[in-house]
């Protein structure tokens, strides 16, 4: 009998993307296959690391080890105050440098096309620079200008890329749904600005955009915001946790998928 072709969207959220870490690392102690990746934003750099066969354990490791100073350095470009050099070094290393065609799963990235708005999905070419694009929050990140496009954060158009699962072939498709921090806090400067805003319109989207998948994963995450790297242990148990406790009805689909195949 068949088995199911099964597909995992990780959704953007940037520190609490973390969380899907967590889910990952229960599927693979679990034994469930997954045969199709895509991701967004925070979740396109799990979902590559993943697919390129970066230890899980090791992500976690680094993840609780890691700064933003680590990953960004201010710079003095006329599109964005962070240049992407440090966290694209990083990836390239992570990925070991191989491009979208070299990986075992099939695997995609979501990024936003800045000039049209349009979606723009990336699954060929080097990884580390797909990721970068899915990952370049505007007026944050510096855009990435690739094929006349200006490409920006994916979480813009899909933040969680279910769909997208099926388009390449998945018969069941888990969704890891990082959800948002409350809107709280003080706004202190332009990035903070920026911050907001995109969150904001981010909430409109998804208001308008359901996830097409047959489960999703919302993991608890309460009032852990975007930034708070430093909560990564807490994030990735979250993901853990919800996942374990989707286990039997994960399982069940994907029984019922392999009786109607």
């Amino acid at each position: 009998m068949p088995k199911p072709k099964v597909g995992i969207a990780l959704g953007a959220g940037g520190a609490r993307g973390l969380a899907n870490l967590g889910v990952l690392q229960v599927l693979h102690e679990e034994g469930i296959p997954i045969h199709v990746v895509t991701g967004t934003s925070a979740g396109a750099v799990i979902g590559s690391l993943y697919s390129a066969g970066t230890d899980l354990a090791m992500i976690g490791r680094l993840a609780e080890e890691l700064e933003w100073d680590d990953l960004t350095s201010f710079t003095l470009a006329r599109k964005g105050l962070v240049s992407p050099d440090k966290i694209h070094s990083m990836l390239r290393v992570l990925t070991k440098d191989q491009d979208f065609e070299d990986l075992p799963i099939p695997t995609a990235v979501v990024a936003t096309d800045l000039l049209t708005g349009q979606e723009v999905v990336v699954d060929s070419g080097p990884i580390a620079l797909g990721v970068r694009a899915s990952l370049a929050i505007p007026g944050v990140f510096v855009p990435l200008e690739l094929d006349g496009r200006l490409l920006v954060d994916g979480a813009l158009v899909n933040r969680v890329p279910a769909d997208l699962c099926h388009k390449m072939g998945a018969d069941v498709v888990i969704a890891v749904d990082v959800g948002w921090a409350p809107l709280r806090g003080r706004i202190r400067n332009l990035p903070d600005v920026i911050m907001r805003t995109i969150d904001v319109l981010q909430r409109q989207v998804a208001q308008h955009k359901s996830i097409q998948a047959d489960i999703v994963l919302e993991p608890e995450l309460g009032n852990v915001t975007i930034t708070q790297l430093n909560r990564a242990r807490e994030i990735i148990d979250k993901g853990r946790e919800v996942a374990l406790a989707n286990l039997a009805n994960i399982k069940r689909q994907l029984e019922l998928a392999c009786m109607s195949k």
